[in-house]
């Protein structure tokens, strides 16, 4: 196997259900050592929620392959002093803990950083690190953040909003990767450790990156943008005779023009009520009501062919079993599979980065509970005898 890009580096890694995991992993995908350090008797939150398959959680499994497990009594000083030897032997410490919750078991970055000055402590939470919401120990998670993020969408001023986007857990966990990267360059550089953090409502903010200025300087507007009147006057979904498709009316002087001409409408642009992209907002209903007229005759294969020939941005709208069947889902290798005695074969989800020089390797099944706690005492130092004592006395969970 080609050597992986981050072989050499061990992550100890606190993180639990989502935002922590889906980053980690995929630093264990390319080789780090990420020690996933759990809850005696429970574990990852994840690991209890399911769907499950001979006991293994699907969720769980789809975060958490090619990482080691082990559990520790971390409220005994024994199991602390197991704990502090990892972090000696630590490039990096991730977590998604509520503030303040590592600094009351003593693994707070000030207390790390006197035993590992050259260590990358990263964390993400709900709201920050400092601040209102953070001082009043305020929980967090995805639909919070997605609320008070500005991304639930108000549809009808008499109904109540409903949520958008994707998982802000997942876009979380993704920048807190970056974070980690940025700082280990820093000390590859340096040598320097330091402290990386993200939120989920940080994250979900920045998401509004495309129309945020104009949102936060809008009485600074003196000109209208440019193009995208025909896009807001489009709808962006039309049924056709088997399911629905998906219109981009983008990258064109005359959009419409373009979508038109393609479905054999002729040139709808020319209609008076459609002349200019102000005229196509205010007669939208009509505009839509006319195109999907049209989508309904043909399946959406057809009209793909048909709109792709003539340079007409569009996709087929797929739920997510219509998707993962997708042919360029299958050559992106987005859908991989591990083999474990006890479950059998399992299909999770490929590496979304793809380093072409040192690729990305499925090497361990999701981890059992506590499966590494002896494998990885007896890399700290331990022996035979003390790793057994600390089995006998439950500092290390006897789970596996």
């Amino acid at each position: 196997m080609n050597k992986q890009a981050l072989e050499g580096i061990r992550i100890l890694d606190f993180s639990h259900v989502y935002q922590g995991p889906v980053g980690t992993q995929i630093l264990a995908d390319y080789g780090a050592d990420v020690i996933k350090v759990e809850r005696p008797g429970n574990g990852d939150w994840s690991r209890a929620w399911g769907p499950f398959t001979k006991d293994i959680s699907m969720p769980f499994a789809n975060l958490n392959r090619n990482k080691r497990s082990i559990t520790v009594n971390m409220k005994t000083d024994e199991g602390k002093a197991v704990i502090l030897k990892l972090v000696e032997k630590a490039d990096i410490l991730v977590h998604n803990f509520r503030q303040g919750v590592m600094e009351k078991l003593g693994f707070g970055y000030e207390d790390l950083k006197t035993i590992n000055p050259a260590l990358i402590f990263a964390t993400s939470n709900g709201w920050g690190d400092t601040g209102p919401y953070a001082e009043r120990g305020r929980a967090g998670h995805d639909m919070m953040a997605r609320a008070e993020g500005g991304w639930f969408t108000f549809f009808d001023k008499d109904e109540a909003p409903i949520p958008g986007g994707i998982s802000i857990d997942y876009a979380a966990g993704l920048n807190l990767m970056v974070g980690i990267l940025t700082a280990l360059t820093h000390r590859l550089r340096t040598g320097e450790g330091q402290y990386v953090s993200t939120d989920l409502l940080s994250v979900a903010f920045h998401a509004h990156a495309w129309d945020a200025a104009s949102q936060l300087n809008s009485e600074k507007i003196d000109r209208p943008a440019a193009v995208g009147g025909t896009e807001a006057a489009i709808n962006k979904a039309f049924k056709t005779k088997n399911g629905f498709i998906e219109i981009s009316p983008v990258f064109s002087d005359n959009a419409l023009r373009d979508i038109s001409l393609a479905m054999g409408l002729g040139d709808l642009s020319l209609e008076h009520q459609f002349y200019t992209e102000e005229l196509q907002i205010k007669n939208k209903q009509e505009l839509n009501a006319t195109l999907a007229a049209e989508f309904i005759k043909k399946p959406t294969s057809e009209w793909m062919e048909q709109l792709e020939s003539e340079g007409v941005l569009c996709a087929r709208i797929n739920n997510f079993q219509e998707a993962a069947a997708d042919p360029q889902i299958a050559h992106n290798n987005m859908i991989v599979s591990m083999e474990d005695p006890q479950v059998g074969q399992l299909k999770l989800l490929g590496t979304p980065v793809r380093l072409k020089g040192t690729p990305p390797q499925l090497k361990t099944f999701p981890p059992k509970l506590g499966q590494h706690n002896k494998a990885v005492a007896l890399e700290l130092g331990y022996s035979e005898e003390e790793v057994s004592k600390l089995f006998k006395k439950g500092i290390l969970a006897n789970e596996y």
